[in-house]
């Protein structure tokens, strides 16, 4: 008697009885398919966002800032800290900062914040700084030569800004003064178009500045 030749696309691709089966079954069964998309969905979600939100960020601002009268006090630009990896890493990667020049800590938010000289070679000040624009608090770091715990330097922001030491006493920037800021353009663009930055000042983000940007020059040095 002839033997039953069997056709190997007829054999099922996971055997019965088999470790890589019963995966199969376990990943098909409905409440473990529910468990999955609880746990992972909201993951998914928060990465995307936060995928979007880096890619739309500026990397670079300028800010003006003005007394509790409006009169003009200094001006500075730098760089833009808004990823989750650059606000962590702050200017713990930097050597020094030239006057008139600083990081801009850009958060979703405004709530209480604490801030530390984690890693950093020099002193710096640390402004921070409401939804509003205004001055909330502000910080002279020092060097932290002891490691964990590191000081903390705590003050109600959305918007957080580090300058050389001293600074804000040379200047005479205090609490309650306005930082007016203006952001460059989003990190990429959008399908080829051109790129709008979105400025921020006291009466909203209403203003918008065509690509090419170019960060404006010190109102004190082109008097």
């Amino acid at each position: 008697m002839d033997e039953e030749v069997i056709d190997p696309t007829d054999l099922p691709v996971f055997p019965e009885d088999t470790p890589a089966r019963r995966i199969i079954d376990r990943l098909t069964d409905r409440r473990v398919l529910a468990v999955l998309i609880i746990v992972f969905a909201p993951m998914v979600g928060w990465v995307g966002f936060t995928m979007y939100s880096d890619l739309t960020s500026p990397n670079y601002a300028t800010a003006t800032i003005y007394d509790e009268n409006g009169g003009y006090l200094e001006f500075v630009e730098g760089p833009v800290a808004a990823t989750w990896r650059e606000l962590a890493i702050g200017l713990s990667e930097t050597e020094s900062l030239d006057p008139g020049h600083g990081m801009f800590f850009r958060h979703k938010q405004e709530k209480e914040r604490a801030y530390v000289m984690r890693d950093m070679t020099f002193p710096i000040d640390i402004i921070f700084i409401d939804a509003d624009g205004t001055i909330t608090t502000i910080h002279h770091g020092e060097l932290e030569t002891d490691g964990e715990p590191y000081t903390e330097y705590r003050g109600r922001a959305k918007y957080v800004l580090e300058v050389p030491y001293l600074w804000t006493v040379e200047n005479d920037i205090a609490v309650g003064d306005t930082v007016q800021i203006e952001w460059g353009p989003p990190r990429v663009r959008n399908g080829g178009s051109t790129v709008v930055a979105i400025i921020e000042d006291e009466h909203g983000p209403d203003v918008v500045v065509p690509e090419p940007y170019r960060p404006p020059s010190s109102p004190r040095s082109s008097a």
